[in-house]
């Protein structure tokens, strides 16, 4: 019969029997009922758990056995069950007394999982009293000492009095847009700075957003986020707290704490009670009450000297001893730019190695990992020159063979162009369009980092500048613009940053410039561009007195090919596409009907395109009531009618904007239905759709009205429709 039991003990089945009976026999099981899982739980050593382990495990509490561990690497690892008796046995200890959560606030993002924590009790209470007097607060310390530990009890505290949390984990390529969706801001989110200072200033009232990791910000994304946290700070509407080691980003202009290591007395819980007491005191003063080297901490590996370096001790004695093939997958892991998932790993069979040795961080999922940022810093910092070379051309080769997620193109291309790389340029505009929709923060930084490495960059500062104006963050654009070489590619930066700048005479300058091209199908793609662009240009229904000659003056520079039917044909239905928009704008119907005909001859021209363009015609010559009804009808029946996503999208957009001044309800019900507009660097249909879109926001939801104002100037200037912008700043100025 199993008597009583001690506390250690009681901690493991209390924290094994969390695990359904299922898993005894499961092949893959979770991290949770492996030893650095338990360890992590239970905050002790690993070694701590040996003699508990096998006490229980002698007492037929618990059994052992080997499973794939998930997400742990391809090895299999040990893990522990309770046994029946072991159940019985944490069925006869009764539950736990549970703390009451009556008015708990919400978490939004993926808040570090907590385990039994040491001796910061009393400085999480401290900080948290800072942060809710002070609204902003910077924590710095070293590495592995425990900020992220502080951050998640300060976040505990808040959450248990009612307020909301929101956590962002920052990267090497994270920018605020990053930051909002780890903070759960709903999608989806503006372009424009300012207009997501304001989202954030009603949405995140006396709530708290932590940035942890804040020192891996990018010099390519810390403007951006600094005036964020500044303005925030300014409207005092939320409270913010940075994570970070030294030196840590703009953090002079909030109050800064310091996190110092554990009093010895509290460090020393970390190792558990299998110690004598004075042995456990004396670990923990000679490693100096660091959490994470006392974690590393081996029985038998010999101790540094008092007030040794822990980065030298990690170094000389931790990875020391480590094997030659466990040490080389540790450094390939180290050189990768984020965590990646265990399977991909250069070499995963090391991965269960290494997380027994308590030298890898796992996101809050467990999906991915790295290793410990202290130990990534000393390897890092370790390798040569040529060593780290190796070690990105062989990660090149590795992730040639496996990428498939937009991630792993984003760590193909970093290993790319670290390794130096020849033809990245190719690369990079290869990967641009696919990237730059879902990843441009961090296509912007990999192609700053490939500027510095390119001994001729200027192509490279050409995608910069787009990427840039497509960002709509006009100060990069106009960096890279100075270093654009090719007279074209130089020009279509400066159009788009005029465009973005709002400066529409220096915009025109350059369309005209660049209608006088010797290539006579250059100046016609350009002036139908300009056309299309100039039409576009304007808010529904608003009058404007140039539009007619100015998209006249454009199409007066296309010259139809006479010796390339394919290039003919698809001028002439452009053109007679813009006329027939120019025709309805003016309401000379039946000039939009010849037109129409005239398209229904040339082959190739799709039929649900001129059943949009008739149902367009007929809502807007409509009426009477009966004639409304008809265009109506048209209108929906062209929308179902069309193949392509974009174009329906359009469409209804279309209908929102005839409805919103004449059935708001009916106007609102259609636009709750339209996906928000996909964006691309090189499809300006998108980037007109995305303001259109934003500008029917303004309108039918007026809880978002400033913020969908502030974003709708933005894409419109983006867009290149600078007018638009105009029209609806004198907009947003009346609100303000």
């Amino acid at each position: 019969m199993v008597g009583a039991i001690s506390t250690p003990q009681e901690r493991i089945l209390r924290w094994l029997g969390r695990s359904s009976p299922a898993m005894e026999k499961a092949w893959d099981v979770n991290r949770d009922l492996s030893v650095p899982g338990i360890s992590e739980a239970l905050g002790v050593v690993r070694s701590a758990l040996n003699i508990p382990l096998n006490v229980l495990e002698e007492q037929g509490l618990i059994f052992k056995r080997k499973a794939h561990v998930i997400g742990g690497g391809s090895r299999r690892r040990h893990v522990y069950h309770l046994t029946e008796d072991g159940r019985q046995k944490l069925e006869s200890l009764g539950e736990t007394k549970q703390k009451k959560k009556s008015s708990r606030g919400t978490s939004f993002g993926t808040l570090p999982i907590l385990g039994q924590i040491h001796g910061r009790q009393h400085l999480a209470a401290e900080v948290s009293e800072q942060v809710l007097e002070q609204h902003c607060l910077a924590l710095s310390g070293l590495p592995g000492i425990g900020k992220t530990t502080i951050g998640g009890l300060v976040s505990e505290h808040l959450l248990e009095s009612g307020a909301n949390v929101r956590w962002a984990r920052v990267g090497e390529f994270t920018d605020l847009h990053g930051l909002c969706e780890q903070w759960g801001f709903k999608a989806p989110l503006p372009k424009s700075n300012q207009a997501l200072v304001e989202y954030a200033g009603e949405k995140c009232k006396g709530e708290m957003l932590v940035i942890d990791d804040a020192h891996l910000i990018s010099e390519r994304h810390i403007d951006s986020i600094r005036s964020f946290c500044s303005q925030l700070s300014q409207k005092q509407a939320s409270h913010m707290l940075l994570i970070g080691r030294e030196p840590m980003p703009f953090s002079e202009a909030f109050p800064r704490m310091a996190i110092p290591s554990l009093e010895v007395q509290d460090a020393a819980l970390l190792l558990g009670d299998t110690l004598a007491e004075d042995e456990r005191l004396r670990i923990a003063e000679r490693l100096g009450g660091h959490p994470l080297a006392i974690l590393l901490h081996e029985d038998g590996i010999p101790l540094p000297e008092a007030g040794a370096d822990v980065q030298s001790y990690v170094e000389n004695v931790v990875l020391s001893t480590l094997d030659d093939s466990t040490r080389t997958g540790l450094d390939h892991i180290v050189m990768a730019p984020m965590p990646i998932e265990a399977s991909k790993a250069f070499d995963s069979d090391v991965v269960g190695i290494l997380d027994d040795y308590a030298l890898l961080r796992w996101t809050s999922n467990l999906e991915k990992m790295e290793i410990q940022h202290l130990v990534r810093n000393v390897r890092r910092s370790a390798l040569d020159y040529e060593a780290t070379q190796r070690l990105h051309q062989a990660a090149v080769t590795h992730w040639e063979t496996l990428a498939e997620t937009a991630d792993d193109h984003i760590i193909l291309l970093y290993h790319r162009i670290a390794s130096l790389e020849e033809g990245i340029d190719a690369q990079l505009d290869l990967e641009m369009e696919r990237l730059v929709e879902t990843h441009s923060g961090a296509f912007s930084v990999l192609l700053e980092q490939a500027i510095k490495a390119s001994p001729k960059p200027s192509h490279l500062h050409y995608l910069a500048g787009k990427v840039a104006i497509e960002r709509c963050e006009p100060e990069h654009a106009r960096r890279h613009l100075e270093s654009i070489e090719d007279l074209a590619e130089s020009r279509q930066v400066a159009f788009g940053l005029a465009m973005l700048d709002g400066r529409v005479e220096q915009a025109e300058e350059i369309i005209e410039a660049g209608l006088s091209s010797e290539v006579q199908s250059e100046t016609n793609r350009m002036a139908i561009a300009a056309a299309a662009r100039r039409l576009d240009d304007r808010i529904h229904n608003q009058t404007d007195t140039t539009l007619s000659g100015d998209v006249k003056h454009y199409l007066s520079k296309v010259k139809l090919p006479q010796d390339a039917p394919e290039e003919r044909s698809v001028t002439l239905v452009a053109m007679s596409m813009i006329q027939h928009a120019l025709a309805l704008q003016e309401e000379d119907f039946e000039k939009a009907q010849r037109l129409r005909t005239s398209l229904a001859g040339i082959g190739g021209l799709a039929q649900p395109l001129l059943q949009s363009m008739a149902a367009k015609a007929t809502l807007l010559k409509a009426k009477s009531d009966l004639e409304v009804a008809q265009g109506l009808e048209e209108m929906h029946l062209a929308i179902e009618a069309q193949t392509n996503s974009i174009r329906a999208d359009a469409l209804r957009l279309a209908l929102v904007e005839y409805l919103q001044e004449n059935d708001a309800v009916k106007a609102k019900e259609i636009f709750d239905t339209i996906d928000t507009p996909k964006r691309s660097a090189n499809n300006a249909t998108l980037h007109r759709l995305n303001a259109r879109w934003w500008t029917c926001k303004s309108y039918l939801q007026s809880s978002m009205r400033r913020v969908a104002l502030r974003e709708a100037i933005t894409q419109h200037r983006a867009a290149g429709c600078p007018r638009a912008a105009k029209t609806l700043e004198a907009q947003l100025h009346s609100l303000l």
